[in-house]
């Protein structure tokens, strides 16, 4: 639950003690405190005694998104506007709830009458602001969100999405002051640091953005984000594979607009292993067992299905787990450790394919290895990696300031062999954008001899 939420919870929960409604005042208090079993009981009978009473079917909708049943969520909302549709916090509500199923245009319109119902209210305005956001409409989102900062100066969310839209606008400096602010008001917001980091190397400030990580890892000496960032920006105490806490957090925080950042970056990851996989398997005749290694939210689901007779999504972030649990391509989804998975399924798999996940592995024998003792005899690997210039990375690989790690060609084609598989394919593609310019990578489809 998130801070607006409870806020209106407690709101709430005071007008129906005052109100008299004790029953109604109880289910706030136990959804509170988090125990939804018996809130969701209570909200039930407090209905059936009143089915027109808003807060109880506001607040069921807001325990339904809670749980993943956001279809539901959106028609208890619904209910509680068709009685008032003056009912400012449900308008927002019912844009959190769109927005978890992907209803942007419609997400964006319920955050908007919030705004106009509520103009003081912070959260509905910064909420707008990242729907503006993502229509890219720059002008109008740096509006709402400096609307917000003015009506709340500590709402960190409002800063840092400033600063995503100033630096989307080419306007870097304030777009630095903007995470700044964030980062002071909260220390540990992972996705402010990254995004300040980036944009200092952007600028050719590199010694400033290792002092930030620097700084961080110092108040946080555990924390898998600073020191992955730090070795990012400084080149030093490089690790061999990104640390699972870094990516779990990483993609827990991205999880909720993942697809959408993806598509502005026009990301063409997994088309090009769906391309690769066509020209070597043919046909699909959805026979295959199939692993989905590092599946994110699902974007290679729909172009496995096809080969398909069981398709497993493997992530190490929840978070993306639950996104593509959303979609109903998979058979079975598992948050697990990627190299150990594989090694523990020995000729489990007919086809295993890795969109953009290996770029978290600097050193790639290890999990070459466990893929190739996952496939069965005669199977198949495909994956994408970021492409090094050879002669930039003495060990045929290096970590980008990004955070991700890219490899030569010469070191990968080593890597297979000694993994025991054998190149069908490696191909030079564009796998996105970045920063209007197109991130070059690879391609590579290898078997597992018969």
């Amino acid at each position: 639950m998130n801070r607006q939420q409870r806020r209106a919870l407690t709101s709430q929960q005071r007008s129906a003690k005052d109100s008299g409604s004790e029953a109604l005042a109880q289910a706030i208090q136990l959804h509170r405190q988090g125990q939804l079993d018996t809130a969701e009981a209570l909200y039930r009978r407090v209905l059936q005694r009143d089915s027109r009473q808003i807060e109880a079917l506001h607040f069921l909708g807001v325990l339904n998104s809670q749980r993943g049943r956001h279809s539901d969520a959106v028609e208890w909302v619904r209910q509680a506007l068709d009685i008032d549709p003056r009912y400012a916090d449900a308008w927002n509500n019912l844009g959190n709830v769109l927005a978890a199923l992907d209803r942007w245009d419609e997400a964006a319109d319920a955050y908007r009458r919030a705004s106009e119902l509520a103009p003081a209210n912070p959260s509905a305005r910064c909420n707008y602001g990242v729907m503006l956001l993502r229509s890219r409409r720059f002008a109008e989102a740096a509006a709402a969100f400096r609307q917000a900062i003015a009506l709340a100066p500590d709402l960190v969310e409002a800063y840092f999405n400033l600063g995503k839209t100033l630096a989307a606008e080419g306007r870097y400096e304030s777009a630095v002051i903007a995470y700044r602010e964030a980062i002071r008001l909260q220390p540990d917001h992972a996705m402010a640091f990254k995004g300040l980091g980036l944009l200092l190397y952007k600028l050719n400030r590199n010694d400033e953005a290792a002092g930030l990580f620097q700084g961080w890892l110092a108040r946080d000496p555990t924390n898998p984000v600073a020191r992955h960032m730090l070795a990012a920006h400084s080149g030093q105490d490089v690790p061999e594979r990104a640390a699972d806490g870094y990516v779990r957090q990483v993609f827990d925080d991205m999880a909720d607009s993942f697809d959408e950042h993806l598509h502005h970056l026009e990301y063409r990851a997994p088309a090009s292993i769906a391309s690769a996989v066509a020209a070597t398997i043919g046909q699909p005749e959805g026979s295959l067992s199939v692993l989905d290694a590092g599946c994110g939210t699902g974007l290679c689901g729909p172009l496995l299905r096809p080969y398909a007779g069981r398709l497993v999504g493997i992530d190490l972030s929840p978070r993306m787990i639950e996104r593509a649990g959303t979609r109903g391509d998979y058979d079975e989804l598992a948050v697990v450790e990627l190299t150990a998975f594989l090694t523990g399924r020995p000729e489990a798999y007919d086809l295993i394919v890795s969109a953009d996940t290996l770029i978290y592995f600097g050193q790639l024998e290890p999990v070459l290895t466990a893929a190739a003792t996952a496939l069965r005899a005669g199977g198949w690997l495909a994956f994408t990696v970021e492409r090094v210039a050879d002669a930039e990375a003495s060990t045929g690989f290096e970590l980008d300031p990004s955070g991700r790690y890219r490899h030569s060609e010469p070191y990968l084609r080593q890597a297979l062999v000694q993994a025991g598989l054998t190149i069908e394919s490696l191909k030079t593609v564009a796998l996105r954008l970045e920063g209007g310019r197109p991130v070059i990578g690879f391609v590579v489809m290898a078997g597992k001899n018969p």
